[in-house]
Order: structure tokens, then sequence, then C-alpha cells
């Protein structure tokens, strides 16, 4: 058996090969992570019936999302951690794929006119730290797993439309 030798260049080019290989592969991953992103902002926008001041314009293939207006994305691994649409006059229903949005830390949709129920799939948010709905017209209930999100500290759900009784479970979330 006779073993193979190698020059120094034909290695250097061997490693070349594997790092663009390597990146190409992560880039990839990448690309498929943020499209669940994409997929869940989406279908937010397919829920808006008005949008007066044309806030979800920039919500398009034109720009990566990280660029949407009211998008804030981390820069590790360029996920959406802050989905901030406060005070846009917008109105319809919010997503139950925003439960999608997996790194999600605040989520400001106060001051505006979103007028369904509040989705049960936001208690999918286990990083969620600010949930601030108030001043919409939000109805029903408060959905009883939104302790799910046990990271909550800021809570505001004021002057909706919402029925039925504060949960018990609201008060033994430990940073709320």
């Amino acid at each position: 058996m006779k073993l193979a030798s190698m020059s120094f260049v034909e290695f250097r080019s061997c490693h070349l090969l594997l790092g663009i290989v390597l990146a190409l592969c992560f880039n990839q991953v990448s690309s498929t992570i943020n499209e669940t992103d994409r997929l869940a902002l989406l279908a937010f926008k397919a829920g808006i019936l008005v949008d007066p001041f044309g806030t979800l314009n920039s919500w398009n293939s034109s720009i990566g999302l990280c660029q949407w207006h009211g998008i804030t994305c981390g820069r590790r691994h360029q996920r959406v951690t802050v989905l901030d649409l406060r005070s846009q006059g917008l109105s319809g229903s919010i997503s139950p794929h925003s439960g999608n949005l997996s790194f999600l830390r605040e989520l400001w949709l106060q001051n505006n006119s979103f007028n369904q129920e509040i989705p049960p799939q936001l208690s999918q948010l286990r990083r969620l730290r600010i949930l601030l709905l108030a001043n919409n017209s939000l109805v029903g209930e408060i959905p009883k797993n939104i302790s799910g999100c046990s990271d909550l500290v800021i809570l505001s759900l004021g002057n909706n439309e919402l029925t039925g009784e504060i949960l018990r479970e609201l008060g033994s979330m430990p940073k709320l």
C-alpha cells in the first residue's frame, strides 16, 4: 500500500474548498430558519385589513426581513427579536403564526385597532419578555396558556374588549 503525498498548495486548496462547502451549508440552514420568520410575518401582514400609513409596504421580497419596518433582528442569528408596530392605525387580527417567531422578545402592538381574539399560539413565545396589546379592540378571553411565556416581564392588555376573569396563572409568573 502506497501512501499518497499531498503538496502544501493542494492541502490549502482542499481546506479552501471545505471552507466554501461549509459556508454554503451554513447559509442554507440560516436561510431556512429565516424563512420561518418571514412566513410568520407575511401571515401577520395578511391578517391586516387596514394599514393607513403603509407601514407594512416594506414587508416584501425586495429587501431582507431584518430591514422591514418595525422589525429588529438579533445580530447573531438574524432572527426576529422585536416586532414594534405600535400606533400605526393597523386594523385586523393578530395572526396565530406569530407564535412561530421563536426568538421574539418584544411584541409592541398597542394603540392600533386589532379586533379579534388574542391567539393562544402566542404562548409558544418562550423568550417573550414584553407583550403590549393595550388600546386595541381585542375581544374574547385572555388565552389560558399565556403563562407559557415564562420570561414575560411586562404584559399590557388594558383598554380592549376582553371578557372573563384575570387568570390565576398570571399571578404565579415569577417575572411578571
